[in-house]
């Protein structure tokens, strides 16, 4: 078991403990592949999810780092299933996409990629967070996607799905018109 793992493996849920994570891994940059690679692993066990959690206080202590792992993220996110790494993951994308200077670099298989995964994280996801990110990505992409609006509105608005009620905000926010 490497440092990292063991680390991880021992911690709590606490934003306190959570930080101490984030500066042995800020001081161990050699470290950021391995926190990626436990931070996108589907088996989701609790050094995996704690590796997700300092994933997330990495990531948005500074978005570029983001841009080294951008395409293996892609390869792996439609993988993740544990709602507390969704939740993670989704975030960091959202805020990552919406910084006009990152959206506009994106590809059009990077884009479908996101639309493909996010759209399946609306129809199977349960919790208000994860969700609300993936609406909020998701419409990052209407005005070039002019019916994934539609389709959007069609699960969220016109189907039986069962809408957490943290989720209205989001929902009015994206759908105003």
């Amino acid at each position: 078991m490497s440092e990292l793992t063991s680390l991880l493996s021992s911690l709590k849920a606490s934003r306190k403990e959570r930080v101490q994570a984030l500066k042995f891994v800020q001081k161990n940059p050699k470290n950021y592949s391995e926190l990626f690679d436990l931070a996108f692993n589907p088996k989701a066990l609790r050094e995996h999810i704690y590796a997700a959690w300092v994933w997330e206080l990495l990531i948005l202590d500074d978005l570029s780092k983001i841009k080294f792992y951008w395409s293996s993220l892609l390869d792996k996110i439609d993988c993740i299933t544990h709602q507390s790494m969704r939740r993670v993951h989704s975030k960091i994308i959202w805020h990552y996409v919406s910084k006009k200077e990152n959206f506009i670099c994106l590809l059009e298989n990077e884009k479908r990629k996101l639309i493909e995964v996010f759209l399946d994280w609306v129809m199977t996801e349960t919790k208000t967070a994860p969700l609300s990110y993936s609406i909020k990505i998701l419409s990052l992409f209407f005005e070039e996607f002019s019916e994934l609006k539609q389709d959007l509105g069609g699960l969220l608005l016109h189907s039986k799905k069962i809408i957490p009620k943290g989720l209205h905000p989001t929902i009015r926010s994206v759908f105003k018109d």
